[in-house]
This record gives C-alpha cells, sequence and structure tokens, in this order.
C-alpha cells in the first residue's frame, strides 16, 4: 500500500484562521528586521559608494536610490512608472527614510533621478556592496551546514540572455544570426541581444544567491557564442579567486565547462568541481569510461537517492583516456512513470573529489542541484517577481547597474522568503508574497514600536 502524504499546515487551516493570520502580517517590518539583522551596515555601504554626481545637485543619498531599486524588486514592481505610482505614498517615505538612515529625505526619488544616477554609477561599486553582504553571510555560519561533504561551498555557474534588439543598441550588444520567412523567401537576418555570466552561491536548499556577474560583451561579431562564454567564465573564476581567496569553492557547471582549461584553473586556484559530463564534449573520457565500465572496474552502489536509484562511479579515468586534469566520474539512473509509461533518466558527471561509496549520494544530489541556478535563479528572476528581461533603461551602463540592484535585493528577498512566519505557515506562493510586501510598504506604518524591534537582537529562524 502506498503511504498517504500527510497535509501541510496550510491545508488544514480554515479561510477564517488564514484571514486573521494575514492580517498580523507586517512584511515590510520583517524585511527590515532582516536587513538590519544581516546586512546592519548596508547603508553605510551603499553612501560609501563613489558617488558620480555633483555634490550641488544631490538630493537623496545613495542609499535612498539603491534601497528603493531594491524595494522595486522586491515589491514585483515591473516598470519605472509602476513604481513612481505605487511608491508615492507617505508611508512609503517614512519607511525608506528609516531604511536608508537620510533624516532628510521627504519625497521619494523620481524613477529618472534613478536612471539618471544609474547611468553613471560603476557597476563595480554595486558590486562591492553585494561582495560585502556575501562575506557578512559567510562570516555568520548560519549557513555552514550546507556545505558539500562538511566543508565545500559550491558555486554553480551560467549564462542567460537578458536583452533582445532588432537593431544595435549599443556598442556592448552580442550579434546572432536568425532565419525568417520574407515575401515566402528565407532570409538571414541580424539580431542583437545582451547576456551575462551568472556565478550563485549556494546557501542552503532555498537560498541561492548571487556570488559574481560578468557581462558578456561584444568582443568581435565572429566570435562563438561558447568562445565569448568561456573566455567569461575565465575572468569571472580569477576575479572569485581574488576576492575570496580562503573560500574552499566546488564550482559546478553544464557541459559547456567540462574542458581541460576550466578544471586546470581548478586545479590552480586549490578548487574542487562538479561539471556535467557529456561524449560529445569530452569523448576520449567518456570512451575509456565505458571501456572501464564494460571490464568491470566500475563500483556500483543501488537505492541512491529520492527515486532510489543506482549510482556507479570509477575513479581517475583521465589515466586510461591520457588526460593531465584528474577525471573521477560518475553517473546516476532511474526509472519513473510517465504518461503510464516507464522513462529511463540518466545523469552522469565529472568531479576531481575521490569518490566512495559513502559519499556517492551526496555528490549526485550536488550534481543534479546544478539546475538549481535555472529553476532557483533565472527562471525566477525571469518569470517570477523581478522579470529581469524588462528594460528599465536603454543606457548599456544603467542596464547594469539595474541588474546588480536585482541581485543585491534577491538576497535579502531569498533570506525573507525562507524566514516569512506567513509563507510557512499558510503556503504562500512568492507572488502573492511579494504583493502583500508591496502593499505592507504602502499602506503600513512603521512605528517606534516596531522601530526598537527591528534593532535588538534577533535569533532568526529560516527553513
Amino acid at each position: 500500500m502506498p503511504k498517504k502524504k500527510m497535509k501541510k499546515k496550510a491545508d488544514w487551516l480554515t479561510k477564517t484562521k488564514k484571514r486573521k493570520m494575514k492580517k498580523k502580517d507586517r512584511g515590510i517590518v520583517e524585511i527590515m528586521m532582516l536587513t538590519h539583522h544581516f546586512f546592519k551596515e548596508l547603508p553605510q555601504w551603499l553612501n560609501e559608494m563613489t558617488d558620480p554626481r555633483h555634490p550641488s545637485y544631490t538630493i537623496y543619498s545613495q542609499a535612498d536610490l539603491v534601497l528603493m531599486g531594491m524595494l522595486k524588486n522586491m515589491c514585483a514592481v515591473k516598470s519605472m512608472r509602476s513604481m513612481e505610482e505605487n511608491f508615492n505614498e507617505d508611508a512609503c517615505i517614512a519607511t525608506l527614510r528609516i531604511l536608508s538612515g537620510d533624516q532628510e529625505l521627504s519625497e521619494m526619488p523620481h524613477a529618472d533621478t534613478l536612471n539618471d544616477y544609474l547611468e553613471r554609477l560603476s557597476p563595480q561599486c554595486l558590486a562591492e556592496v553585494r561582495k560585502k553582504m556575501v562575506k557578512s553571510l559567510i562570516r555568520k555560519k548560519s549557513f555552514s551546514r550546507s556545505r558539500l561533504l562538511g566543508k565545500y561551498w559550491r558555486v554553480i555557474i551560467d549564462g542567460t540572455g537578458l536583452f533582445y534588439f532588432r537593431e544595435k543598441n549599443c556598442g556592448n550588444c552580442l550579434v546572432t544570426t536568425v532565419t525568417r520567412e520574407v515575401a515566402g523567401k528565407e532570409v538571414k537576418l541580424k539580431r542583437y541581444y545582451h547576456k551575462v555570466l551568472e556565478a550563485k552561491l549556494v546557501l542552503a536548499p532555498g537560498i541561492i544567491i548571487s556570488l559574481d556577474t560578468e557581462f558578456i560583451e561584444n568582443e568581435n561579431e565572429d566570435v562563438s557564442k561558447n568562445d565569448c562564454e568561456l573566455n567569461a567564465a575565465k575572468r569571472l573564476l580569477e576575479r572569485l579567486h581574488r576576492d575570496y581567496p580562503r573560500l574552499p569553492i566546488c564550482l559546478q557547471g553544464d557541459a559547456l565547462y567540462a574542458a581541460e582549461t576550466v578544471m586546470k584553473i581548478c586545479r590552480g586556484y586549490g578548487w574542487k568541481y562538479i561539471l556535467t559530463q557529456k561524449a560529445t564534449r569530452q569523448k576520449a573520457l567518456a570512451e575509456s569510461y565505458e571501456w572501464i565500465a564494460l571490464g568491470g572496474g566500475a563500483k556500483t552502489v543501488k537505492g541512491i537517492g529520492k527515486e532510489a536509484g543506482a549510482g556507479e562511479y570509477i575513479n581517475h579515468v583521465e589515466e586510461t583516456a591520457g588526460k593531465e586534469e584528474e577525471a573521477d566520474i560518475y553517473r546516476y539512473w532511474y526509472e519513473a512513470e510517465e504518461d503510464g509509461k516507464r522513462v529511463a533518466h540518466e545523469f552522469q558527471w565529472i568531479t576531481n573529489i575521490e569518490l566512495t561509496k559513502r559519499n556517492l549520494e551526496e555528490m549526485v544530489e550536488a550534481g543534479r542541484g546544478r539546475w538549481k541556478i535555472e529553476n532557483e535563479g533565472f527562471n525566477n528572476q525571469k518569470k517570477g517577481i523581478y522579470n529581469i528581461e524588462h528594460l528599465n533603461s536603454r543606457d548599456s551602463n544603467a542596464m547594469k547597474n539595474h541588474y546588480l540592484i536585482t541581485q543585491i535585493a534577491d538576497i535579502v528577498m531569498q533570506i525573507y522568503l525562507s524566514y516569512s512566519p506567513l509563507r510557512k505557515e499558510i503556503g504562500q506562493p512568492i507572488k502573492n508574497t511579494s504583493s502583500r510586501l508591496l502593499e505592507s510598504f504602502r499602506r503600513q506604518t512603521v512605528t517606534d514600536e516596531d522601530v526598537s524591534y527591528i534593532s535588538r537582537y534577533t535569533t532568526v529562524y529560516l527553513e
């Protein structure tokens, strides 16, 4: 007999109970408390950035502007115009005044004021603020239990397209050729786009934050997409090592990064790696693995993973394949019922972590977790609350800064979603949580009692 699924608490709460719980929700106060708890110095960090504006014409602090941009993202406000309309409330002004520490703030900044500022601000400034936030989280040791094998911080890298144009928007546009039917004939047309390579840090099963960003910009119209992304990866990895020299990293990526150049970089930095293995990418390794496995050289472990599938591994395949970099290869497979049919699924990875029967299951789960950057990273940011493909400005520099503000906001938002008592109790969807946060920001006045609650030491329990 199959086990009956236990009902979630949200399933047996009455509608009346849910309404009462929602009335007690003070989302914006919780956001302020968490920001103060984890990033107490955030307003100071923002105001310490190199200000591109002339002091004589400065009305708003840098913290005012960036925090307003962060709230736009967290409240799922899609456009700059909508931000102006939604944030034009006395409660919003009062809350931003407390958040930024700017006691002179009397009006919310205009959307054009924010864009003008972001057009001139160096993206490196916001990247430095993000770095301080990440280091603050790592130092608190709140997330140490999620490290791979109790030691390694998992860093997942992947690229995605952000903006697409029919005509060249700026000098940083990448170009691709598409085939379209025009007047009954196939015509090749150039299309322009912006792309980004993102490194995400896995803090917990449901918290995956931006660690670093490399904007992939036009090098040469003849450079292939893959070459562009690999070159960007080299720059990104070099900067990660410079910024976090003592952080024990396990790099994860798709088959594009399963190249000896990337593996060599990891060895030089003392990092571990788990990379998707495909025969088309590392043919010699794939053939050597199959040859050794056919000869009985592979070790198998059954009944692992949430599907109770089977795992298999062979260490040091590089010795047979004649490769220089360590290649311990493992795979996982299982069958599942889909549309009345048994469907087989198989995954394979390459690593430089010595594989054993004891660590194989954790390594499989880590390898499959690479999808998190797509499912909980880019997909959520594109289709969820942030809508990162929306063009807030056509200026290339402002585009970068808007993207970085989204990543900074997402760090706070993911912590809030993991903490939110209302979301835990009633199973509220993320989009609804953002909608309620906007309503809280617009309607709720932050009292002196709230300020006292925000400032005092609080133990924060995350999922």
